[in-house]
């Protein structure tokens, strides 16, 4: 059979993904577009749009070609026609090919990822040396007493700026992505709405620190029926979003009932909005079919709005020139006696990312398959003055424990290990060993919704590469415990 006959018989039924990059150069596609005809020819790396012209030209009747702009250049150019939608509501599933997608778009995302965490977690621990210079400790330079150059603090503080920049957008290209392809499926359950603000406080206090921005949450215990991961990478984007327009004052994330419904908002001070302006963007928000202007919702607000329309919630928006902005999601209640399986407590102070906290004298074993990564975290913890054990699997590390160690005080581990193995079971298979109950940290570069949701609810707490290096201190500190370090 040939490609072209395999596609009209169904095998494209569910779109052709290619991605193109900031040089418009093929770098992505799935099994969808090798079906499409002439594609066994013409689907190279490195490819130009004009190039692959052929593919489309022998596309059956009703099928359209559009093309997805992303932030930074760069676009996806995906095929849709009659029948998918339809599939998609009978809840069909994805095909074989869109799994296939989706294991590329993810790996892609987690293997990115991976440096970006090494260097997040390399410019915390050079901080800690210019502060170590700037108390009298030994400096960078190894030279004692030698005073912190205010100008070197500066370029660490930007350079800080500029890696959770590029965070924000590998998380929303990818995002952005695995939406459109339609990769994304939902996962509802009925989560309690703080764990989530937890989460997203934690991974953005830093970044609204590093930016001098007062930044407080608001908790909430109501349950409600949604995508919890879904929901985060919602606020993650008004986050985002909020960072880029936001210059000085103050940002709060709360909640307030409205009917069946809770409303997940976030206030920030700031410019606002032009009268004009903030009319456009609400009618760019209430378009159903995810058209529109690109240039009107940057980055990390229409990942929020793509992800609130395959969740069915609603996104608003108010503003006003010169007092600031108010993005909300709503969001529908659970409804009564709805539970979701237990989870680990969080903790109750959302703002406490204690930097000030003391987790020196602590042993720590580090579990990380990524050679950059396990280094950083080495010299990360070490500079906190943390007794490190590094490894990249659970056998090197009960090696390099030595026989009838003593248990470590924490575990921080990686949740994609090499082999079957994850970091969940690696945390409990090194307690079993040891014959003890360890406290165990997850970190994590996926943004597979499966894989997030098996890592919340293990009982361990998650952090998301690449981490804030006060994010990870606050989180090591509340493990371990004031008392256990005092001791």
């Amino acid at each position: 059979m040939t490609s072209e006959g395999a596609y009209r018989q169904g095998a494209g039924r569910r779109g052709a993904v290619l991605v193109f990059d900031a040089n418009d150069r093929l770098s992505a596609w799935n099994e969808e577009a090798e079906a499409l005809p002439s594609a066994a020819r013409l689907l190279v790396q490195g490819a130009l749009p004009e190039t692959l012209a052929p593919l489309f030209r022998g596309l059956p009747a009703g099928h359209t070609v559009t093309d997805w702009p992303l932030s930074g250049g760069g676009f996806v150019r995906r095929t849709a026609g009659e029948g998918a939608a339809d599939e998609a509501a009978a809840g069909n599933g994805l095909a074989a090919g869109a799994d296939l997608s989706g294991r590329l778009f993810a790996a892609a995302s987690h293997d990115l990822r991976q440096p970006l965490a090494a260097l997040s977690l390399l410019l915390g621990a050079l901080e800690g040396r210019l502060d170590g210079a700037a108390g009298g400790g030994k400096s960078v330079t190894g030279r004692g007493n030698a005073p912190a150059d205010p100008a070197a603090r500066d370029l660490l503080s930007a350079m800080g700026n500029a890696v959770q920049s590029l965070r924000g957008m590998v998380d929303g290209h990818f995002d952005l992505v695995r939406l459109e392809a339609g990769l994304v499926q939902p996962d509802i359950g009925a989560p309690v709405v703080n764990g989530i603000l937890t989460r997203v406080a934690l991974d953005a206090a830093p970044r609204f620190d590093g930016r001098g921005l007062r930044f407080s949450v608001l908790p909430c215990s109501v349950r409600i029926a949604t995508d919890a991961s879904l929901l985060e990478r919602i606020l993650q984007g008004f986050i985002a979003n909020t960072l880029r327009h936001t210059e000085r004052g103050r940002v709060v994330l709360g909640c307030r009932r409205q009917g069946p419904d809770l409303r997940v908002e976030l206030w920030s001070t700031g410019r606002g909005l032009l009268p004009e302006q903030l009319r456009t963007l609400r009618e760019e928000l209430r378009r159903p079919d995810g058209a529109g202007d690109p240039s009107v919702i940057d980055l990390g607000l229409r990942l929020a709005w793509g992800l609130a329309r395959r969740l069915g919630h609603r996104l608003e928006v108010d503003s006003a020139p010169g007092c600031g902005t108010m993005l909300a999601v709503l969001v529908p209640r659970a409804a009564d006696g709805a539970e979701e399986p237990p989870a680990l407590a969080e903790p109750a102070a959302l703002n406490a990312t204690a930097p000030g906290e003391d987790v020196s004298r602590a042993r720590v074993l580090v579990i990380e398959d990524d050679p950059m990564v396990l280094e950083a975290l080495g010299a990360l913890l070490g500079q906190w003055g943390c007794a490190v054990v590094a490894a990249d699997s659970v056998d090197a590390a009960l090696e390099r424990l030595g026989p009838g160690p003593q248990p470590p005080d924490l575990v921080i581990s990686d949740l994609r290990l090499k082999g079957a193995m994850n970091g969940i079971v690696a945390i409990r298979q090194i307690g079993k060993a040891l014959d003890a109950t360890l406290p165990g940290l997850i970190l994590t570069g996926d943004t597979d919704p499966m894989r997030l949701r098996e890592a919340r609810l293990s009982g361990y707490p998650l952090l998301h590469k690449p981490v804030a290096p006060m994010a990870l201190r606050g989180a090591v500190a509340r493990l371990l415990g004031r008392e256990r370090l005092k001791s």
